[in-house]
């Protein structure tokens, strides 16, 4: 028998949600897009109004939104992580206890 072997990249994440997007993309770009599209139709800003306000709002829904696309879809080929998971990494190691010895 003639046996073709397929080779599998077990480094790629499995498209799960409509077939676009994998659950750790969807659980960083979803909540984040509704709470920024909340920002920008309901929230007001003390101190600032009228087309200045919204600017504002503008402003912080793109940053939001850039923010976690960028964290979602932005691969680290020298760490073989995505920036999410790298920010999480340098979060724990900074915080973590450290033992110094001399």
């Amino acid at each position: 028998m003639n046996e073709i072997i397929v080779p599998i990249d077990l480094t790629e994440e499995e498209k799960t949600v409509l077939a676009y997007l994998s659950i750790r993309q969807f659980m960083l770009i979803v909540p984040a897009g509704v709470f920024s599209f909340m920002v920008l139709l309901l929230f007001n800003i003390p101190f600032i109004s009228g087309w200045a306000e919204f600017f504002v709002r503008l402003f912080f829904f793109f940053l939001i939104n850039t923010t976690t696309v960028l964290l979602a879809f932005v691969p680290l080929e020298t760490r073989d992580q995505y920036l999410s998971e790298y920010v999480v990494t340098k979060y724990k190691y900074l915080t973590s206890k450290k033992v110094y010895r001399s």
